[in-house]
């Protein structure tokens, strides 16, 4: 990747979207600890991850299975754990060019913490600032029990950003 290692290029601002990377930055920067009775139900926080592999081609058909591995990092560029999404391609747009609608599962395996399942399905446009809508089904270890919400988005073409709002009631 030239002079630049990979978290350093994740974490330089692209052109033209710097204001979009600041507004999604609305969290604490840490991956969050387990649940205690004193803690809040909900807590949100944001991941970036990146694409260590990628299996989707350049040109997918509805029904394309595809894969990607992910690094995760925390806001401050801290490793976070590792995580992979699994998904198909389920419509390609009329538009011009055509949009690849995907549906995929995503794992986010976190460091000492446990892993957090979520779901989705959107167009798949890279780059884009959009903020797809996703749902958090579930997890292990501290995140056994919890429920929520989140947003996925692709600032740039190796850059994929997570804003999760997790429930633990």
């Amino acid at each position: 990747m030239g002079l630049l290692s990979r978290r350093s290029a994740l974490f330089a601002a692209p052109a033209g979207l710097t204001a979009v990377v600041g507004v999604s930055a609305v969290s604490t920067g840490a991956v969050p600890a387990a649940a205690s009775p004193a803690a809040s139900p909900t807590e949100t926080f944001t991941l970036v991850a990146a694409r260590a592999k990628n299996s989707l081609p350049t040109a997918p058909t509805v029904g394309t299975s595809f894969a990607m591995l992910l690094e995760l990092f925390d806001m401050s560029a801290g490793a976070a754990g590792d995580g992979s999404i699994l998904g198909a391609v389920v419509n390609l747009t009329a538009d011009t060019p055509p949009k690849v609608v995907v549906q995929s599962e995503i794992v986010l395996r976190l460091r000492d913490k446990g892993e957090l399942h979520l779901s989705t399905m959107h167009a798949l446009v890279v780059p884009s600032p959009v903020a797809n809508p996703l749902a958090i089904v579930g997890g292990t270890d501290a995140y056994a029990s919890v429920r929520g919400d989140g947003t996925i988005s692709y600032p740039t073409a190796d850059r994929i950003d997570l804003t999760l709002r997790i429930m633990t009631g």
